[in-house]
């Protein structure tokens, strides 16, 4: 990737995530909303010299059409929601976009004694720390390529 190019963080949010606000504070934190949410990840990406390009929908496929509809987008975070257990064609999507991407949830899902279906081809994963795990997992995505321990290909 050439330097001067502005990096685009692609934003996924799946099932669920439109009741952020009414959701359990101790879980999902203070967040009042999706679109709360989707304008801090923003705002810390301008703050990264990043632009952030956010998507949420309820339904898989329009997941994947957002995926294989951009490929201008150089790296992907994802809070699948409810897809964790069984999104297999968003994992696939994201997977063959052949671009770097970190899955992202609230909780801890593993101490729940659930595995994601995303975990095993996602370059990384961030889980615990409520909204504050959005804002380190892009922290650490953007400054990983920008180091080159990440490399995104010039195909867009």
């Amino acid at each position: 990737m050439e330097q001067s190019k502005r990096l685009r963080i692609g934003l996924l949010n799946g099932l669920n995530m439109t009741s952020l606000g009414r959701r359990d504070k101790n879980i999902y934190g203070t967040i009042e909303s999706l679109q709360a949410l989707e304008g801090l990840v923003s705002a810390t990406g301008a703050a990264l010299g990043v632009d952030v390009v956010p998507y949420h929908s309820n339904h898989e496929g329009d997941l994947v059409d957002f995926i294989e509809g951009h490929p201008e987008i150089d790296a992907w975070l994802i809070n699948p929601g409810g897809l964790w257990a069984f999104g297999e064609p968003t994992k696939l999507a994201l997977h063959q976009c052949d671009r770097p991407f970190v899955e992202v949830h609230f909780a801890n899902i593993y101490a729940t004694g659930h595995d994601s279906v995303f975990t095993a081809v996602s370059t990384g994963t961030v889980m615990g720390f409520r909204h504050f795990g959005y804002l380190g997992a892009l922290v650490g995505l953007v400054e990983e390529i920008r180091s080159g321990r990440l490399a995104i290909s010039d195909a867009a």
